[in-house]
């Protein structure tokens, strides 16, 4: 809750309005910290006790009545202006449960391209460190795809779906809370999709530290789906989620 990322806050949400063409949409900050935001578009709402990001979006969530619910991480700003109009293309089918975003850093690497399960640890992002219009390992990188799991960093959602899996679980760090949501919604029936065409700046933060328990829990709840991916074929790399053929 730095003054550096009260900045990036603002830089976000003035970079929504010009760089977005969908028609209507609120935009709802919560914030542990007390910082003005009163010349910018936004509705603010202050959590002095909530503990982490996942509190801070379930806090949200009930801020609000809209039927789509878009999850964005400050350090988010749009690349062009139709990444929203393409992301609620598929939030709208009803066998689609949330939806995920082409993340690069200013770089021009990929930041996310989807999460792969199971490879160096719990999870690691597809083709990270891939330059951003790299086409990846059979055009993957330009493919509309399932995953099981996408970023948090800009997520999108039904109310009914976020309702239904009793949205994020705020015992879980940053690290693993988006994951463990995913997850709940591929297990109550609904696809999770990571569609390229949308486009978006992140400057991610850095982790504060390994999260030890949090990788217990995950372990303990989602036992198969670490050891066997499925939207990755096993014989692929475990170090690298980059779907190069493993060793």
């Amino acid at each position: 809750q730095s003054a550096r990322h009260a900045e990036q806050l603002k830089r976000c949400i003035e970079s929504l309005t010009p760089r977005t063409s969908y028609p209507s949409y609120e935009i709802i900050i919560v914030r542990q910290g007390n910082e003005p935001f009163a010349q910018l578009p936004c509705r603010v709402v202050h959590a002095p006790d909530a503990s982490n990001v996942a509190a801070l979006n379930n806090l949200a969530v009930q801020q609000t009545d809209n039927s789509w619910l878009l999850f964005l991480d400050a350090g988010i700003e749009p690349i062009q202006d139709d990444w929203l109009t393409i992301m609620a293309e598929h939030v709208q089918r009803p066998e689609v449960g949330a939806v995920g975003a082409r993340l690069v850093n200013s770089n021009g690497t990929i930041e996310h391209a989807g999460i792969v399960l199971g490879v160096n640890g719990i999870a690691q992002p597809a083709f990270g460190g891939f330059p951003a219009e790299d086409p990846g390992v059979n055009r993957q990188l330009q493919m509309v795809r399932n995953y099981s799991a996408v970023s948090g960093a800009c997520l999108l959602v039904r109310r009914e779906v976020f309702q239904e899996v009793g949205g994020f679980d705020s015992t879980l760090s940053e690290a693993f809370a988006d994951i463990d949501f995913c997850l709940k919604i591929r297990r109550a029936g609904y696809l999770i999709v990571y569609t390229p065409l949308a486009k978006l700046y992140w400057e991610a933060p850095v982790p504060d530290k390994i999260d030890l328990s949090g990788e217990a829990i995950m372990r303990q709840r989602w036992p198969d789906v670490l050891e066997r991916d499925p939207y990755y074929n096993p014989n692929l790399s475990r170090e690298r989620a980059d779907f190069s053929v493993g060793k």
